[in-house]
């Protein structure tokens, strides 16, 4: 191991290895300094499944010392994600029980266009229906050329009343006067539920204005 002389006061550590940058990584007794120069490491030499895999196994819980961590690994790697393992790694941290970790994998996301479109048809089809709002407040934010139509598909087959409002809400926002007759449509199976057809109106009017 090195030592880079940075000034009088502080030295930063070089790593020249993997499994010397791992052991320091991951331990918490390490200087915050040290600990990011570690991850550096291991993301500019590491494929971005290891790392997300990895982020998954040491941020189990949500701490708000652990943040700047998992804040550094999503803005610092070299590519972007395009291999299956990737997307998939991703989707097991959306259930993660540290919502720091899952409202990072979010974002992160959110820099990314119709390539993950495919991604994003798994997500909407999820059991999970914190999963699949997940996906609708992907899929209004990207707002990609795809987005409307992946949305329209989750409005006419969810029937969880939160996912279902949450993809009317995005519909609302970017769709156009073509949609007013596709959430028309849905007044029929929802007239007694007046938060959903409150939403639908109020999507109607957007629409409409």
């Amino acid at each position: 191991m090195a030592l880079k002389k940075s000034s009088e006061k502080e030295k930063v550590r070089i790593f020249n290895e993997f499994l010397e940058a791992k052991k320091a990584f991951e331990d918490k007794n390490e200087s915050e300094d040290v600990r990011l120069a570690a991850l550096d490491y291991i993301v500019r030499h590491k494929e971005i499944s290891y790392v997300l895999r990895m982020l998954s196994e040491i941020f189990k819980e949500n701490n708000l010392n652990d943040h700047v961590y998992i804040d550094y690994a999503f803005s610092a790697f070299p590519n972007k994600p395009k291999r299956e393992e990737d997307f998939q790694k991703m989707f097991t941290m959306l259930k993660s029980d540290n919502a720091y970790l899952r409202n990072s994998v979010i974002s992160f996301l959110q820099h990314y266009g119709e390539e993950i479109k495919p991604f994003l048809e798994k997500l909407i089809n999820d059991e999970d229906r914190d999963i699949r709002i997940f996906a609708a407040n992907i899929l209004g934010d990207l707002r990609f050329e795809g987005s409307i139509d992946l949305l329209r598909y989750l409005i006419l087959k969810e029937k969880d009343v939160n996912v279902l409002m949450t993809a009317i809400d995005y519909i609302g926002e970017i769709g156009s006067k073509d949609d007013i007759m596709i959430l028309e449509s849905l007044k029929e199976a929802y007239k007694n539920e007046p938060y959903v057809l409150f939403g639908i109106d109020t999507a109607i009017n957007k629409l409409r204005d």
